[in-house]
């Protein structure tokens, strides 16, 4: 047989050509959002619809459906209407992409990167009108990636206020929390140092159950019994927690200010006298420190560790010379060797470690990424200034007109109430971008190291540094699944994420340089980076 006759039968061995993995075409849906009314005023969902069909024209897109155009916060990937994009983007296999105004319009929460991965797997991109990228690319993707990073940061700074706030009010004594039991907020819209508690029916009525309490006769059944004979709404799985409550002899406590205890503003319903009487004799739960065990570093994924069917949190125990671990859902209980999942979660942690030889150009590229992102904030931040300055002008002009006659009252206080709202609309997102360029490097510098061996770290630290370490890559911990003996993690950190992106990047290219197209983008919006290392 011939050589060209033995090549044309072996040719139905060949394989064929990859198939693309993006969907192709130019069949597109639309998604618009607004986190709240006072934002809608702002960058509307009109306006947002209306650039997106001009880029789409521009771009050649056909727009089959728009999703959206509601209030709905981006801090949580639960809303309605992005369910029911998700769900037609997986019937509908003709649409190649989701066009958004801005990245952060699709997603500000922690997951974001998780629903874009979710989304290319079906071949399908997110593409933003004013950040126009290649998503296709990895520079591109990585570009993306930052963006969304970024904005999970700007909530996380947000929360971070918030909690300051609420920490000064505490540490004041004004409670900020749900309206203990027995009390009636009266200002409870205002700020918490000016609301306003009275004692209701039901706190008149606790006064007794104090009083039964401190004299020893009743148990807690009887007493509540009593309670309800006489009106009372308390229930009964709740009156240990609420009569060793401080808040009732007049005190404030906290997570939020630990180990500390506060004087409040609020009317005490019983003396510190009675209170400590009452709870001498309580017994909130029989168990509690008998027989605690120790912590063991032999089982650091306990209370970290997750069944991946119904996600029950595993604890661990020894038998017969072993470490398990044990879900503690009864009826239908997981176990598994210890030994078994940490050579998974091992392997989970080494997909995440450097190349020591790359470390000076990917701190360099990832200092690029960051340093750019504050000249932008800083060009979008004087840009305001400027605009800020353009409507103090127009109310200046405004007023001026009205003195003179020019205008009625009625277009004057109207004309003057719109400028007011642009103009704290302006200043409110100035505040809002406070990053510090320092922070950013030392966070990236830290994170660097961990990333360079972090299974011989994880290894290496007792039982308190792993967990904190656990925590620290995969915020919400790793979930197991033992018919396919396998862990996967659904968040990780969002700097190790960028890390682990970049490093990639960097060992494609052998001189260490990103793409132009990469380097040369615009990130536009507030961002930036979820701080690693806990306290």
């Amino acid at each position: 047989m011939t050589n060209g006759k033995q090549q044309q039968l072996m040719q139905h061995l060949a394989k064929g050509e990859k198939k693309a993995r993006w969907r192709t075409g130019n069949i597109i849906v639309n998604y618009s959002r607004v986190s709240s009314a006072s934002q809608s005023d702002n960058t509307s969902i009109e306006t947002q619809e209306k650039d997106s069909f001009l880029y789409a024209e521009r771009k050649n897109l056909f727009i089959k459906k728009s999703f959206g155009g509601i209030v709905e916060s981006a801090k949580t990937d639960e809303r309605k209407e992005f369910k029911k994009l998700m769900e037609y983007i997986k019937r509908d296999i003709s649409i190649t992409a989701v066009l958004v105004y801005s990245f952060d319009r699709f997603s500000r929460s922690e997951y974001a990167l998780q629903l874009i991965d979710d989304l290319s797997k079906i071949g399908v991109r997110v593409i933003s009108v004013i950040q126009d990228i290649d998503v296709t690319t990895s520079a591109g993707k990585l570009n993306q990636r930052v963006m969304f990073a970024f904005s999970n940061y700007d909530n996380e700074l947000r929360k971070e206020k918030c909690i300051r706030g609420t920490q000064e009010n505490l540490l004041n004594g004004y409670w900020v929390g749900v309206v203990p039991f027995g009390y009636t907020n009266l200002k409870r819209k205002e700020k918490a140092k000016y609301h306003e508690y009275i004692i209701n029916k039901d706190g008149e009525l606790l006064k007794f159950a104090f009083k039964w309490k401190a004299e020893g006769k009743l148990n807690n059944q009887e007493i509540v019994d009593k309670l309800h004979n006489l009106g009372s709404t308390i229930k009964y799985k709740s009156f240990a927690r609420i009569l060793s409550n401080p808040f009732y002899c007049g005190y404030i406590t906290s997570s939020l200010i630990p180990n500390k205890i506060v004087k409040g503003n609020h009317p005490a319903l019983v003396s510190e006298t009675l209170f400590h009487q009452a709870n001498s004799s309580i017994n909130i739960n029989p168990h509690k420190g008998i027989g605690k065990k120790q912590k063991n570093v032999a089982i650091p994924l306990k209370m970290f560790l997750k069944n991946e069917l119904d996600g029950n949190l595993f604890t661990g125990y020894f038998k017969k010379g072993n470490y398990y671990y044990k879900t503690r859902k009864k009826g239908n209980a997981v176990n598994v060797r210890a030994e078994v999942v940490h050579d998974l979660f091992s392997k989970e942690l080494s997909k995440y470690q450097i190349d020591k030889s790359i470390i000076p150009i990917l701190e360099k590229e990832v200092s690029s990424i960051v340093h750019k992102k504050l000249e932008q904030e800083l060009q979008t931040s004087q840009f305001r200034k400027r605009k800020i300055r353009d409507v103090e002008n127009k109310m200046e002009k405004l007023e001026l007109r009205f003195v003179e006659s020019e205008i009625t009252k009625e277009l004057y206080e109207k004309y003057t109430a719109q400028y007011q709202h642009e103009k704290e609309d302006l200043l409110k997102e100035n505040n809002k971008s406070d990053f510090e360029s320092s922070n950013l490097e030392k966070t990236i510098k830290k994170a660097v190291a961990i990333a360079l061996e972090p299974l011989q770290l994880w290894d290496s630290i007792d039982y308190d540094d792993k967990q904190r370490l656990q925590f620290l890559m995969f915020p919400e911990g790793i979930l197991y699944n033992k018919e396919n003996n396998t862990v996967r993690t659904f968040r990780v950190n969002n700097v190790f994420s960028l890390i682990s992106s970049t490093a990639r990047i960097v060992a494609e290219n052998k001189k260490g340089n990103l793409k132009k197209d990469y380097l040369n983008s615009h990130l536009v919006e507030r961002t930036g980076i979820e701080p690693v290392i806990p306290p």
